[in-house]
């Protein structure tokens, strides 16, 4: 470079530092900026649902699983009578779906995006034929396991489309 170039970048740097040096040290709003600070904090929180729901249910769906898995455990399954077992399987299947309904209530009222609808409904569907199916044959500890697998599904799809 020239040394008339380094001299006109040098006097323009002087030149901006004047003017930095010029302008005032602190400047306060024009207008109270907290009032637009909390309500953007509180639509926020209008929007995403809460962290205690989603924790609630995967609770209970957690619950659900351990309870189906510890009545159904194969050690009980074989030593029983038949006649026992349809009562158990009978017992479980009416017991998982109240809590099933139950957990269902708690997720009630959050926004599930509409394409998962269909999927939602097909769990529903799948979980219906089964409790027909124990009825009809209410020794199938299989069927229970297949009740089990599809409310836990079911409550897991809710969840994740909830959490976002």
């Amino acid at each position: 470079m020239a040394n008339s170039e380094i001299d006109k970048i040098s006097s323009g740097d002087a030149d901006l530092r004047w003017q930095l040096r010029q302008l005032p040290r602190e400047l306060d709003p024009a207008r109270d900026l907290w009032p637009g600070i909390a309500a953007g904090i509180h639509a926020r929180d209008q929007r995403h649902p809460r962290r205690w729901l989603i924790g609630l249910a995967m609770a209970a769906s957690l619950l659900l699983t351990v309870g189906v898995w510890m009545r159904a455990a194969p050690a009980h399954r074989e030593a029983a009578p038949p006649d026992l077992t349809a009562q158990v399987v009978r017992k479980e299947a009416h017991s998982m779906t109240k809590q099933y309904q139950a957990a269902l209530r708690e997720l009630e009222g959050a926004p599930v995006p509409t394409a998962l609808a269909p999927s939602l409904q097909t769990l529903d569907q799948s979980a219906a034929q089964i409790r027909q199916a124990i009825a009809a044959d209410p020794d199938s500890v299989f069927l229970l396991h297949q009740l089990q697998k599809t409310y836990s599904r079911r409550l897991a799809l809710t969840q994740r489309a909830i959490a976002g």
